[in-house]
């Protein structure tokens, strides 16, 4: 039997929406900055569910779209992201008439979707991608445009009694792209005719970024000239696609009720919905596209294994989960031990979604190979397994695992470590005079280098059991000397990879 999951208990709830149509699933994000984890997530996630969907109703037919706001104004510069002086002048238009920032694409919300397809592409997810503005210019959104004209004033009636008053009386469903400046945050709707699905604007609302150009226009609501709000607009993508499932940040939650009510005025029956707590980088802040802080997905995918990700989001969502890069090696290991738990018994267990292999049991970790990296000062991939190998025999039988997991770990290091502040110690040299025994120790151990890590952890503690030292400390002290870190990997895998004569070799340093 597979571990019953939330992708599992979620399937449950769509039954009776089985049909002989297709399941329609959606994922939404704003490429107003390089995809994170958050935006990556939302596909994972909806795919986890789609795949347990699809096992619990093998005839249903599932559809899976991928849809970027790229018709979305920009309103300020993500700070990881060059040229600020080329794009400023920019301010205030749609993504997808903003030159790229890299001057790689066609525009800046081209760049930045086709990072996110690159992504999902990688993982190999199955998935139709939507873009905002193709389906306001091609007119794909022309019907649910003029059913929002057509409930004009039942929308703004809902709308504007969740806002304050004195933004009631400009409150329009509709967005115009002015068609002087190209700004969309710049016009106001002061009239429209209903009859002929055209509206009136004024260019007259300047921001601290950027500013208005005065123009006045008169122009039709389809066509790819007039946007809606996003509210609108995640309402106007159910009614047009006929979404059924969709996820979104308890961030979200008044913005999911309002859509929702707008999706039945406009004649559709919301989606079902789920909401999941936000990623917190590892300082606990909330992960955001426009300062860049967490883990992007270019780390991810050049420093994690391809499953890392995908077992961090099997988690339940409705916790808050940390995550950065202090914290990857973290995140890995608890891949890496869920592969480890998988059998022949049971291989869909907790990682059904993402790879039902299973590896054996090893003490070697992302973090012992790291630290091995970092203080040996490696920067060759296949001589890191070279050691590992030497350590733990059994990881040939995953060997393409391991050497592919070394390949990571070497890039992880080389960018890590590189950045990292270097903060001086206070280390406690009263330790010091327990070295030579430790050596000695060490050194009568003849088969020191086929010793399993623990038995190797067992030997580190002989010293603080004899002469009755603060355990905590100790460890502490060989940290601080071994690594230049109060607390790192455990020591005996960490040493056990080194090997005796290279531990030795530290050890001496040391007792100078």
């Amino acid at each position: 039997m597979s571990k019953v999951t939330w992708p599992h208990q979620e399937a449950k709830r769509l039954r009776s929406l089985v049909s002989e149509q297709p399941m329609i699933f959606e994922t939404g994000y704003g490429p107003s900055g390089l995809p994170h984890i958050g935006t990556f997530a939302e596909v994972a996630r909806t795919t986890f569910v789609m795949k347990a969907f699809k096992e619990a109703f093998p005839d249903a037919k599932v559809r899976l779209i991928a849809f970027s706001d790229d018709m979305d104004g920009l309103r300020s510069l993500p700070e990881n992201i060059p040229n600020h002086d080329k794009l400023r002048p920019f301010l205030g238009m749609p993504l997808s008439s903003i030159p790229d920032p890299f001057g790689q694409s066609a525009s800046f919300a081209d760049y930045m979707n086709g990072q996110l397809k690159l992504f999902l592409d990688s993982y190999g997810f199955e998935y139709e991608f939507h873009s905002s503005t193709q389906s306001y210019q091609s007119g794909i959104f022309d019907n649910g445009l003029k059913r929002v004209m057509d409930h004009y004033t039942q929308i703004r009636k809902i709308f504007v009694s969740t806002i304050s008053k004195d933004k009631r009386e400009a409150w329009s469903p509709f967005f115009p792209i002015c068609a002087a400046c190209g700004k969309i945050y710049t016009t106001r709707v002061v009239d429209i005719d209903p009859e002929n699905y055209t509206l009136t604007y004024h260019c007259d609302q300047n921001a601290a970024a950027f500013k208005a150009c005065g123009h006045q226009g008169t122009t039709p609501i389809t066509g790819g000239k007039v946007k809606v709000g996003w509210k609108i607009d995640w309402a106007l993508r159910w009614y047009t696609f006929g979404v059924n499932y969709e996820m979104y940040g308890k961030d979200l939650i008044s913005s999911a009720n309002m859509a929702s009510k707008i999706c039945a005025i406009l004649g559709g029956k919301p989606p079902v919905l789920y909401k999941y707590e936000l990623f917190l980088d590892e300082n606990g802040a909330k992960i955001s596209k426009k300062i860049g802080n967490g883990i992007s997905m270019e780390q991810w995918v050049k420093y994690s294994p391809l499953g890392g990700i995908l077992n961090f989001l099997l988690a339940n969502p409705n916790k808050a989960r940390q995550m950065g890069l202090p914290i990857l090696p973290k995140i890995v290991d608890e891949y890496i031990d869920n592969r480890h738990k998988e059998s022949a018994e049971n291989p869909q267990s907790h990682c059904w979604f993402i790879e039902a292999s299973h590896l054996e049991k090893s003490d070697l970790s992302y973090n012992v190979l790291a630290n091995v990296a970092q203080n040996l000062s490696l920067r060759d991939a296949s001589l890191l397994y070279k050691y590992a190998l030497r350590y733990d025999p059994s990881i040939a039988h995953n060997a393409q695992f391991f050497q592919t997991l070394c390949d990571k770990v070497i890039a992880y290091v080389q960018d890590y470590e590189a950045q990292l502040p270097k903060e001086a110690l206070v280390i406690d040299t009263s330790y010091t005079q327990y070295m030579p025994e430790l050596i000695q120790i060490i050194t009568e151990t003849e088969n020191f280098n086929d010793l399993e890590g623990e038995k190797i952890q067992a030997l580190l503690f002989l010293i603080p059991k004899k002469y009755e030292l603060n355990q905590r400390e100790w460890f502490k002290f060989l940290y601080s000397v071994l690594l230049n870190k109060e607390k790192g990997p455990r020591l005996g895998p960490f040493l056990g990879i080194l090997g005796k004569d290279v531990v030795l070799s530290m050890l001496h340093k040391i007792s100078v």
